[in-house]
């Protein structure tokens, strides 16, 4: 197994590291802010400006506008899911539009890609970024939250996401919505963080800790089983050690303040993993 300096949130730009107890509306708020400032200053994610140590090809980023590459991602689900001319693709939490406008391209002028977020600084980026892409008559930015997507029952072909499942609160309704979203036959390709042993309780307790894509990272048993759960089959991953997300909450101080001992700091380092993971509803 290879190990890269996976990221996939703010967790390098200045947030609170206070605890309190997470609940669906608190934690949608914490997201919600963190990427909203994210979006408001056009900065980059903690992994630098651009995702091309996540897979990537560089003419691809090149091609894209300026800012749709936040560098907030802890894969390239579009990569692996095996996108076609024509196919109509759903985007999880868009943001800027990096995979959205990738999607876009793959599918050509007969496809069709919407993207979902719910915050409205990463909308009006995405938009921005759809008009000065021209694809303005092949991609739809729509504003939502994925436990409740502003989709039709088996609208998209394929649904992808990047490191923003681990975001919610309420995976398995996200995973019952993708599945509503899918035609029959339809594919799931999504990059996440995934655990494989527990976090500490007050890791899973620090605001920023969640929104850096740490505390909301779930086992990777218990993930992969509500995909099934949701009525996919054929569920399949790769993965790679992410113990560099670590690293980089403890230098921006999402992890030292919590005061946690080495020997714990070093067990974490070595159970969180990105994950690139496919599935398919039943025909």
């Amino acid at each position: 197994m290879s190990e890269q300096p996976t990221c996939c949130a703010p967790t390098c730009c200045p947030t609170e590291t206070k605890a309190h107890a997470q609940t669906k509306n608190t934690t949608h708020e914490d997201v919600r802010s963190a990427y909203g400032k994210i979006a408001a200053s056009n900065g980059a994610g903690c992994c630098g400006p651009s995702s091309a140590h996540l897979g990537y090809a560089k003419e691809d980023l090149a091609a894209l506008p300026d800012g749709a590459d936040l560098g907030l991602g802890c894969g390239n689900p579009g990569a692996f899911a095996t996108l076609k001319s024509g196919e109509r693709v759903l985007d999880l939490g868009c943001g800027a539009g990096i995979d959205a406008l990738l999607a876009a391209r793959a599918v050509g002028e007969t496809g069709f890609v919407v993207g979902v977020d719910m915050t409205r600084e990463m909308l009006a980026k995405a938009r921005k970024n759809v008009v000065s892409a021209d694809m303005s008559d092949r991609v739809d930015i729509r504003e939502g939250k994925i436990e409740a997507l502003p989709v039709r029952d088996g609208e998209v072909d394929v649904v992808i996401s990047n490191c923003v499942i681990n975001l919610s609160p309420d995976k398995q309704t996200v995973f019952h919505e993708a599945f509503r979203a899918l035609a029959p036959g339809g594919r799931l390709a999504v990059s996440d963080i995934l655990l494989t042993e527990p976090l500490p309780e007050s890791v899973q307790k620090s605001v920023a800790a969640w929104v850096g894509c740490v505390a909301g990272a779930e086992l990777a048993d218990d993930y992969l089983g509500a995909i099934e759960e949701a009525g996919f089959v054929d569920v399949a991953f790769t993965r790679t050690l992410a113990s560099g997300l670590l690293e980089i909450a403890e230098q921006s101080n999402v992890i030292p303040d919590l005061d946690l001992p080495e020997a714990t700091r070093a067990r974490l380092r070595k159970s969180v993993y990105s994950y690139s993971i496919t599935a398919t509803k039943p025909s």
